[in-house]
């Protein structure tokens, strides 16, 4: 409940006012049914007073001429009905005069659920903080300096240590406090001198225009010297961990189930404690049945109380349920201080938990817990099965709901849902796209095979070291001996022998590759010193896609697969001589050249389709032809090289605009983050085995896209492409750092 006040004039009655409201509304009385005479005239005696308190003539400007310093004073407080806060200006003059300005005031009921009064208090704060964040933000005044003031001592504690430290309420509420303020900015005074306190005590006092709530307490007249100083004691930790509730139930020595992820681990931490103390009083040596039995008892009275509190005080005060109530129908009743349903079944012969089941509440963590351990039992499958079982015992409100949600937040069950989203395709390589080169200047290679040969009376193993043109697909098919580093250089020699030294070259994570491109590296730095004044005529960049990302290979694995269906189409023995084998190797690249880049148009008036074997021999089958030219007299290479522009031009025109559609939609994800917790896919392992990981390291590709990822596992860091890499926790992460892609 909150009523809008931003000079704080009726804060200092408004909360009483509230008070009693909350009260009525608690006791959930039916339209029909009169308000109690004692509640009823202590609201409309409150009401007068808030009248008296709106007829008061107060100043509306802030009186800040010939000023020399202006700051910011926010005085905090709670009691066990209420918390509130309220801001002053202090203004110190030229003159040295020093005046007290009344900003603005909020306060608030306390909750409902119980709470203790450190945390009442870090509420306060809060709320003081927010306030003091909006009069900076709403006002053009240039403030010098602010400072907190609070009468509690834990809460100063609290703000001055490391929030990690403390359960989920106090650490968030404290990371609020410390954005927004900073430590020393937080001063401790007695509750005397708290002008707050005004409004969470309800002592029924009056006040007038010349009260300290309008006024600001006295000590803001003096320098800063005589300000209250904040008090030596040192705070311990228990003290402010075991503080008494608000209703002074002592339950604190029950652990807090938000702590807890399994249901039994929580029963036995708190089954151990009355262990201990029967241990201390000699009564057993070891953990028994009966202390499990206590410590879940008492667990579950304590979610009832929380859950269900002004229904168990009505049955406990012999006042019937108001139909408002989400146990209305159920009729409950108190067996042993636990709440149960009194259903209409009493007379059968079945368990007594089955005729009067235990009530809770399916929002409550204590009972998800409970649910998480059902279903678990049933093998995190069958919905069905772990509703029936939980209604054996117990009526969850909300069953079917609570068992959905905790079935969508079971770790297990997140592994085994998880999937993979592959991003959108991404924008071909500029190796793709660059006209007017001769080629193979940007090729592909991969090997395939083994294919076995006759050699005498022996038969050995043979690869076919695949070439491919990235702009003109043209292949060019070498026969290596062996998987070696050797072979694989013998054969990249014999190909740009023939067909010219690539500029870059792109290839899978092979081990060979790696192996040639250590080579080649090694070759460079041997041969720059000797060849310094010649320049090298074909320098070689070697660039390898990422592990387990076949798919930006496509341009190499597709040729492959077209070598394949027809060398299985002309090979007829199965293991033909070498010079055999390497004949239909030759025979078949013609083949795969020769194929039509673009639609082959059957009017007769048309040219004929491009191929690769266009830019290769100057026409689809190689037969001598000739090319628009400008001048008939040209010499013959002025000729084959306007025929081979006219290609390109072709290429352009024709091609070019085939490579345009995507194919598919733009994947709009918000792709992986640095911190994520992920699944690395392996399709050769089953799913309950595969590694989960950190997102340490995300890629980002030329379009802005994210298809590549460093992650960490248990056994070390792996490069993997997302579409191998599914998402089970999604965190907030620095800027992907830049890298590269095919």
């Amino acid at each position: 409940m909150s009523i809008y006040d931003p000079l704080g004039l009726l804060s200092h009655y408004t909360i009483r006012a509230k008070i009693i409201l909350q009260g009525l509304w608690r006791l959930k009385l039916p339209w029909d049914e009169p308000i109690p005479e004692e509640e009823a005239g202590q609201f409309m005696s409150w009401l007068a007073q808030l009248e008296e308190v709106a007829r008061l003539r107060l100043p509306r400007c802030y009186e800040m001429k010939n000023h020399q310093r202006i700051e910011l004073h926010i005085f905090c407080d709670a009691s066990e009905q209420a918390y509130a806060t309220v801001a002053y200006w202090r203004i110190v003059r030229c003159d040295g005069s020093i005046g007290v300005t009344l900003v603005g005031a909020k306060s608030k009921v306390a909750p409902q659920r119980t709470q203790t009064i450190p945390r009442l208090e870090l509420q306060a704060a809060v709320i003081g903080v927010r306030l003091a964040d909006t009069l900076k933000k709403e006002h053009r005044i240039k403030i010098d300096s602010v400072t907190y003031w609070t009468d509690s001592a834990t809460v100063i504690h609290w703000v001055r240590n490391d929030a990690r430290r403390y359960t989920p309420f106090v650490a968030h509420r404290l990371s609020e406090i410390a954005e927004l303020t900073q430590k020393d900015e937080w001063r401790w005074l007695p509750t005397t001198h708290n002008v707050a306190d005004d409004a969470t005590r309800c002592h029924g006092t009056t006040i007038s225009v010349n009260d300290r709530w309008f006024q600001g307490p006295d000590f803001l007249y003096e320098s800063p010297e005589h300000w209250p100083a904040e008090q030596s004691s040192h705070i311990e930790e228990e003290d402010v961990l075991h503080t008494g509730t608000r209703d002074g139930q002592k339950e604190d020595w029950l652990p807090d189930p938000g702590r807890f992820s399994k249901y039994e681990t929580l029963i036995r931490a708190a089954a151990r404690v009355l262990a201990f103390i029967d241990m201390c009083r000699k009564k057993t040596k070891n953990l028994e049945v009966e202390h499990l039995e206590r410590a879940e008892r008492a667990l579950l009275q304590r979610a009832q109380r929380e859950s269900f509190g002004a229904e168990i005080e009505r049955i406990q005060a012999g006042r019937s349920i108001p139909k408002t109530s989400r146990l209305y129908k159920l009729d409950p009743e108190l067996q042993d201080g636990i709440l149960r349903v009194r259903g209409r079944i009493g007379a059968a012969t079945v368990p007594e938990h089955m005729k009067r089941p235990i009530i809770l509440d399916g929002r409550h963590h204590l009972t998800k817990l409970l649910v998480l351990r059902e279903h678990c039992a049933a093998g995190h499958a069958n919905r069905e099965r772990v509703t029936n079982d939980l209604r054996q015992r117990y009526w969850i409100i909300h069953l079917r709901p609570t068992v959905r949600a905790v079935e969508h937040a079971c770790a297990l069950c997140k592994v085994r849902r998880a999937m993979p989203r592959a991003p959108a395709t991404g924008n071909l390589p500029q190796a793709r796209l660059e006209p007017f080169h001769r080629p193979f200047t940007n090729c592909g290679v991969d090997y395939f095979g083994p294919m076995m040969v006759k050699i005498g009376r022996r038969r050995e193993k043979r690869w076919g070291a695949l070439f491919t043109c990235l702009t003109t697909r043209a292949i060019h098919v070498e026969l290596a001996a062996s998987l070696s580093t050797d072979s694989a250089l013998m054969a990249l020699r014999r190909m740009a022998a023939r067909r010219g030294w690539p500029r870059v070259i792109y290839s899978d994570n092979a081990t060979n590759f790696r192996g040639a491109d250590h080579e080649l590296k090694a070759a460079y730095r041997e041969w720059a010193p000797a060849l310094q004044q010649e320049g090298m005529l074909h320098r070689t960049e070697w660039r390898f896609i990422p592990p387990g990302a076949p798919n930006q290979g496509g341009a190499w694995e597709r040729m492959v697969r077209s070598v394949k269906a027809a060398l299985g189409a002309v090979l007829k023995e199965k293991a033909p001589p070498e010079e055999v084998l390497q004949t239909l190797l030759t025979e078949v690249e013609f083949s795969v050249n020769a194929r039509p880049l673009t639609h082959v148009s059957v009017d007769p008036n048309d040219p004929e389709a491009l191929t690769p074997n266009h830019f290769l021999l100057g026409g689809s089958m190689g037969l001598p032809t000739t090319g628009p030219c400008d001048e008939a007299d040209r010499r013959a290479w002025r000729a084959s090289q306007a025929l081979a522009d006219h290609f390109w031009q072709r290429w352009l025109k024709e091609y070019l605009p085939t490579l345009v559609p995507r194919g598919e939609p733009t994947n709009n994800d918000a792709g992986l983050k640095e911190g994520d917790i992920v699944v690395v896919v392996d399709p050769t392992l089953p799913r309950n085995v595969w590694p989960m990981g950190e997102v340490i390291r995300t890629f980002i590709g030329p379009d802005g896209g994210i298809r590549v990822a460093d992650v960490r596992t248990r056994t070390g860091i792996f490069r993997r492409p997302t579409r191998k890499l599914a998402v089970l926790i999604k965190k907030e992460a620095s800027q992907a750092t830049p890298g590269g892609e095919m």
